[in-house]
């Protein structure tokens, strides 16, 4: 017979499934963000743009249950570890949906609707690797498969490949002429941002891996590129 549970444990479940569901709504906002850019499509992307509340007052609920548990039960080992790490991954999510807004607003704000002077290739396929990372955090994180998780420091550095062979290309084309340096600019913009989702998705990955073992910044021994956006 099964045991039933507390409400504690129903608690952490629920901020489990919060945090799914977080991860769910980012994963869809990018989605929809880069259909949005490839197709210069504003009003999805003002949709996108719209959207973003949802996961911020997710983000905000989640938090306050996990101040909340560690106020009352005042949970020790890897029961704390899981809140502070909750916390933690809903900021990063709260974080990616804000760059998939960041996203969407390059296409508000590109006022005609010019063809890109490019094909759109690598860019999209950019943006699907960082989906795939993003799937294998949730799946890491939902499994509490450590291994899997350090996978993704790995699979950013093909990220961080991509963003660096797009800035060449880009800035490559600015200097052909002024016409080239508006769209150039918003191709650059986004790659960035993509760039700086898979550094967030990393983080993620650093925190299914406090959560199961105690060990802090395990990716810390990697010189990776800094960025400030």
């Amino acid at each position: 017979m099964a045991r039933h549970l507390n409400s504690y444990e129903r608690s952490l479940i629920e901020i489990g499934n919060k945090l799914s569901e977080m991860s769910k709504l980012a994963e869809k906002s990018l989605s929809k963000a880069m259909t949005a850019f490839v197709n210069q499509d504003h009003i999805l992307a003002g949709e996108i743009i719209a959207g973003d509340d949802e996961i911020d007052a997710v983000e905000e609920s989640l938090e306050m249950e996990c101040l909340e548990l560690i106020s009352l039960q005042q949970p020790i080992d890897h029961d704390l570890r899981f809140l502070a790490a909750a916390m933690r991954i809903a900021r990063e999510l709260e974080r990616i949906g804000d760059y998939t807004c960041d996203i969407a607003e390059l296409i508000v704000g590109l006022e005609d609707h010019h063809p890109y002077f490019k094909p759109l290739i690598d860019i999209p396929r950019m943006a699907e690797e960082v989906q795939k990372m993003l799937n294998k955090s949730l799946k890491a994180y939902l499994t509490k498969d450590t291994a899997l998780a350090r996978q993704l420091d790995d699979d950013d550095d093909q990220i961080d490949h991509f963003f660096v062979t797009l800035m060449e290309e880009l800035n490559g084309y600015m200097k052909q002429g002024p016409e080239y340096v508006d769209q150039a600019s918003s191709l650059l913009l986004a790659t960035r941002y993509l760039e700086r989702i898979g550094d967030h998705i990393v983080n993620i990955a650093e925190m299914v891996i406090f959560t199961e073992t105690g060990e802090r910044h395990p990716f810390k021994q990697k010189n990776k590129q800094s960025s400030t956006l």
